[in-house]
């Protein structure tokens, strides 16, 4: 099904806030054990596709590609390919909300800690919203 996404993040460094929001075009798909999105953000003269797998407490998403898991209470690990080449990445996942009307999802909130090449670490919040 063809939706409309609205992606609002929030990065949080010390006591420096950094927000952004960004709309697209997308498709969600249910299955009976998870749901499926995908998008593609516009984002700083580059294009970022997402593939989003929705399960109970685990959210796997893929951007461009590279893997990122967040489960909830847990610390994974994820490599990003950049321009300036691999960055390494731990992820704590703190909060997980799905929220839905009549068996669709309308949002998911994701919040956690990223700490980069086991130095810089931030907090981050993601809302995704579904129309």
């Amino acid at each position: 099904m063809k939706v409309n996404v609205e992606i609002n993040s929030k990065q949080i460094f010390e006591e420096q806030e950094e927000s952004e929001s960004n709309m697209c075009q997308g498709e969600i798909t249910y299955h009976n054990n998870g749901t499926v999105l995908e998008f593609t953000e516009k984002y700083e003269e580059q294009e970022l596709k997402f593939k989003m797998t929705v399960l109970k407490e685990k959210v796997i998403t893929y951007r461009n590609g590279q893997p990122m898991i967040f489960e909830l209470g847990k610390i994974t690990k994820s490599t990003i390919d950049t321009q300036y080449g691999n960055i390494n990445m731990n992820v704590k996942t703190n909060n997980i909300e799905i929220q839905e009307d009549d068996d669709q999802i309308k949002s998911i909130i994701l919040e956690y800690d990223i700490q980069i090449e086991n130095q810089m670490k931030y907090k981050n919040k993601v809302e995704i919203l579904i129309k």
